[in-house]
């Protein structure tokens, strides 16, 4: 079977050790005579898998105690429903928009929260509100931001270089590549289908000061979601297991500054590349805001970018094509991506632009 080198923006590859042990639970879970998918939410079993996720996240993130670990449904989108009814309705909420995901969850917020403060910072340069240099959020209770927009390929790491103190970050695609400190976060979430695991779970880290009581439904109600430890109703249990299997397997690897190495080095390779062929392609994304995650590039000449990804599906490499709202390239390097797949790519990028020198 020919072998497959996915660089998709999501979901995206698992480390095959991990499939390895997925398979062989599927069958028979911990020689129980039982297969993964039958077990019980309620049971000691998924408890310990909940156990070891809980200490593998405060190993890795190096979590406050005052932090809630959530394992939830719905992936990013539902937290543009669940988070505005969340806030009471006397503080006001903000959205930081970097690009188009950080636009949707905008758009999506103005229809359950009217005093909603929108900055738009697309197209402009984000010094201007970065380095504490923007007063602007100042009056704003909270403010959210996707820290890296998968589309247009940017992204902030440095949550301490936005002036405000209670920040709601959207980490669906970079979550687990670099470490970051909590001083001025509130509210974290992911889907876990990108660095951490397959689609089915939400990964949501919560202040406790950011748990208030509010009469929702029980399955948009933060605070009873966070009591009664991610089962207050069936969770998505296999994906659930498979976050497990990933913590462990990045503990395993060094943990996050590992992946943040290789994360800065893969990048790093990459970016050069195509700064220094700048008379065929061009990235347009400040350099300082480039997203390590997801490479994005146009070739000058058009018609390569399709040349370039039907090659690459030929020789096995699939998953670069840009987004259909911009075309162009995207090349998603997350946790699973490793120095044989990175360089098996770098030796094909490398020989497609030296052929059309």
């Amino acid at each position: 079977m020919k072998k497959i080198f996915n660089f998709s923006p999501g979901p995206s590859k698992l480390p095959q050790s991990v499939i390895d042990k997925v398979e062989k639970s599927v069958n028979n879970y911990n020689n129980s005579g039982k297969s993964i998918l039958e077990i019980s939410h309620r049971s000691i079993e998924f408890e310990k898998i909940l156990d070891e996720i809980n200490d593998n996240f405060y190993e890795l993130f190096n979590l406050p105690k005052d932090l809630n670990i959530l394992l939830l449904q719905g992936g990013a989108t539902y937290q543009n429903s669940l988070i505005p009814m969340n806030i009471k309705k006397e503080k006001t909420l903000g959205c930081f928009v970097t690009g188009t995901w950080g636009k949707k969850t905008s758009e999506d917020f103005l229809k359950t929260f009217k005093n909603l403060d929108i900055i738009d910072a697309r197209n402009k340069k984000l010094n201007e509100y970065l380095d504490q240099q923007y007063s602007g959020f100042q009056n704003i209770d909270y403010l959210h931001m996707t820290s890296n927009e998968t589309i247009e390929g940017v992204q902030i790491q440095d949550f301490n270089s936005l002036n405000h103190k209670n920040l709601i970050i959207d980490m669906s695609s970079d979550l687990g590549s670099y470490n970051f400190n909590f001083e001025n976060l509130s509210y974290v979430y992911a889907g876990a289908q990108k660095n951490m695991g397959i689609p089915g779970v939400t990964i949501c880290l919560a202040k406790e000061d950011f748990l208030v009581e509010v009469d929702n439904p029980k399955y948009l109600n933060l605070k009873l979601l966070a009591e009664s430890n991610s089962v207050l109703n069936t969770p998505p249990t296999l994906s659930i297991y498979v976050l497990n299997l990933v913590t462990h397997w990045m503990v395993e690897m060094g943990g996050v500054d590992y992946f943040q190495s290789k994360s800065d080095g893969q990048s790093k390779m990459i970016y050069d590349f195509i700064d220094e062929n700048s008379d065929i392609m061009v990235c347009n994304v400040e350099t300082k805001y480039r997203s390590k995650s997801n490479i994005v590039f146009n070739f000058l000449n058009d018609k390569y970018d399709t040349e370039f990804v039907d090659l690459a599906k030929d020789n096995g490499i699939i998953g670069i094509n840009g987004h259909r709202s911009v075309g162009g390239i995207r090349v998603s390097l997350f946790n699973s991506v490793d120095e044989n797949m990175f360089q098996y790519f770098m030796d094909f990028f490398k020989n497609f632009v030296t052929e059309r020198k």
